[in-house]
């Protein structure tokens, strides 16, 4: 195994270890969490006479918030330190690609052969890709043939856009022709791709805006059912003489608190994998938005609608 190779394996493995290590402290700190909710579970005592709560472990959390809160930290953890590290990785790789196919372009014009003009174009910073081409370099100045090298870096930089290059770039080789136009044109080729993809991504923002506000509206919905009609009716006393035996209205508030917050967490869950699948095309990139979605949803809840200890009271 060449030294490059041994290089590129060792660290795809410190990644591979990296990621392994946010998985396992999203866990251990949803585990957590749930283990705090379960014992605050067990330690409360309630009166059962008056049904007012004796003693409780944690008094503004019970176990609903630290379930919600887990499934936040396990999603959140692993989605804001992985994907977001790979999606920025991937995004600097195809803004950088371009400006490196015309660099190699034009060093062949200058009459340069193709191993001299990609170890000039390498001493450049091209960002993720600079490591990469200068194994590039290395591996055809080893004497390594031209579509090897190219396939080994389309794997090693693996984004869709350079992938499509790349395959370009070695049909064109393999078929015969002038390299120095075959770059140029690959370069003209993905700077279109890139213009499509930063204008399809701006007319989708207000899409994504859409979504963020249909939730908060889902939110508001919430709390005005809770605050004009569920509180009220639940806090009176309304017997069957006053309804004149017509109806006898009983709505048990613990139980609609719990089914509210989880219908906040799962709209807001699934309306940030819409949000992502809208804006970047990826449901991977909607779990950012979940996130902040399921954030929001439980923290609106335990600020305005909670009906045992609201942190703000709203006169509606």
């Amino acid at each position: 195994m060449a030294i490059s190779d041994e290089v590129e394996v060792k660290t795809r493995e410190f990644q591979i270890t990296q990621d392994t290590i946010y998985w396992i402290i999203a866990g251990v700190s949803a585990v957590l969490l749930v283990t705090l909710g379960i014992i605050d579970l067990v330690s409360t005592e309630v009166d059962p006479n008056t049904g007012e709560t004796i003693r409780d472990f944690i008094t503004i959390l019970d176990i609903n918030d630290f379930v919600i809160l887990a499934i936040i930290v396990m999603v959140g953890i692993p989605t804001f330190l992985i994907i977001y590290r790979e999606e920025r990785r991937q995004s600097r790789i195809d803004e950088n690609l371009p400006y490196l196919l015309r660099e190699i372009s034009n060093a062949q014009r200058t009459g340069m052969s193709l191993p001299r003009a990609i170890q000039e174009s390498a001493k450049r910073h091209y960002g993720p890709l600079t490591p990469e081409l200068r194994k590039m370099s290395s591996k055809i100045s080893w004497g390594i043939p031209f579509s090897k090298a190219m396939e080994d870096f389309q794997d090693s930089i693996n984004t869709p856009l350079a992938k499509r290059a790349a395959l370009l770039i070695l049909e064109a080789e393999r078929s015969g022709g002038n390299l120095e136009e075959i770059f140029e044109a690959t370069e003209k080729y993905v700077q279109s791709l890139l213009d499509l993809k930063k204008e399809r991504e701006g007319a989708m923002k207000p899409y994504v805006y859409i979504v963020y506000a249909a939730f908060l509206i889902f939110i508001l919905v919430v709390v005005i059912l809770f605050l004009s009609f569920f509180i009220p009716f639940g806090s009176a006393n309304i017997s069957q003489e006053q309804t004149a035996g017509i109806f006898l209205l009983e709505i048990d508030l613990d139980t609609l608190e719990v089914l509210f917050l989880h219908m906040l967490a799962v709209q807001g869950f699934f309306s940030g994998l819409v949000a992502g699948k809208m804006s970047k095309m990826s449901v991977k990139s909607g779990l950012m938005h979940s996130v902040v979605l399921m954030f929001i949803g439980w923290f609106a809840f335990k600020i305005l609608i909670q009906p045992d200890n609201p942190l703000i009271t709203l006169n509606i």
